[in-house]
């Protein structure tokens, strides 16, 4: 796939929970029309830019996606926070005057984690596939994270994308599509570490930290833009019960849970429908 041209922008987080005042850069490419609406994309762990490419099908205006830290050539201290990947997302958001966003896993977190502290910064949001809010993943929910690093550090190919699979709807995980799609990734992501260096198991903090307190869970009900939080059935990495509940406390959200099929795998252009209507400014999604 071709690589795209990506432009760099400095940050700064702050923060007791960053130890201070901390800096680095976020990479990120805007694609479509110069007009508005703009709409920022947030991809998953071990994503890409590319990755979020999909879900921007059929959308008017400008798509701007971006690497959050630790990924592409995104920078941040380590350990990772959520605070560091939410300063990096605004500071693109607001730079080219985002009025939309659309997470992805780890995307959907760091939105959240915005969305905790500024209820109004977005017009619209979306949450695909959020793994966790203010409770922590369960340890076999980490497990393939876990792995998929300590693979990547190794330069396994194979193993890389063995762990990728189990991040993956267990219905899908022995089709050949989704095989395919892990190799490819993983060859992917391994030249990238090899061209691009750095340690891949820096990651694993964000596999196990949460983007909200447990008290800021039930302060959601400040957040009014429209909402669209998009789960799956049979996915252990991204919980459908992860979905509902965060969808029980936004007071304007909309849910849907795809069957085991998974949203991007059995239901694609369903999946690119219901984004681009939710996000179209003249209209919403169909459930």
């Amino acid at each position: 796939m071709t690589a795209l041209p990506t432009r760099t922008l400095r940050y700064t987080a702050d923060g007791p929970a960053v130890g201070g005042v901390v800096s680095g850069v976020v990479e990120y490419t805007a694609l479509g029309s110069p007009q508005p609406p703009t709409t920022l994309f947030l991809h998953g762990l071990a994503g890409s830019i590319q990755d979020t490419r999909p879900l921007a099908s059929g959308l008017p205006g400008r798509k701007v996606f971006a690497h959050l830290p630790g990924h592409g050539r995104s920078t941040g201290p380590d350990p990772l926070s959520y605070d560091v990947l939410a300063a990096a997302a605004l500071a693109v958001a607001d730079h080219e005057h985002a009025t939309a966003a659309v997470g992805v896993s780890l995307g959907a977190a760091t939105l959240l984690r915005i969305l905790a502290r500024d209820p109004g910064r977005f017009g619209r949001v979306v949450l695909y596939l959020p793994a966790v809010a203010d409770v922590p993943r369960a340890p076999e929910a980490v497990a393939p994270h876990r792995a998929l690093a300590e693979r990547l550090a190794a330069g396994d190919v194979d193993g890389v994308a063995a762990a990728l699979l189990r991040t993956q709807p267990a219905a899908v995980q022995d089709g050949p599509v989704a095989r395919n799609w892990a190799l490819r990734r993983a060859k992917e992501l391994v030249t990238e570490l090899e061209e691009e260096g750095g340690d891949p198991r820096r990651w694993l903090p964000l596999a196990a930290a949460v983007p909200l307190e447990p008290r800021d869970l039930p302060g959601l009900h400040r957040v009014t833009a429209p909402i669209l939080v998009i789960g799956q059935e049979g996915d252990a990495a991204h919980p459908s019960a992860t979905a509902r509940r965060i969808a029980d406390a936004l007071p304007t959200a909309e849910l849907t849970i795809f069957d085991e099929q998974g949203a991007l795998w059995g239901h694609r252009s369903e999946l690119r429908e219901l984004i681009s209507g939710f996000l179209s400014p003249a209209g919403t999604s169909q459930r």
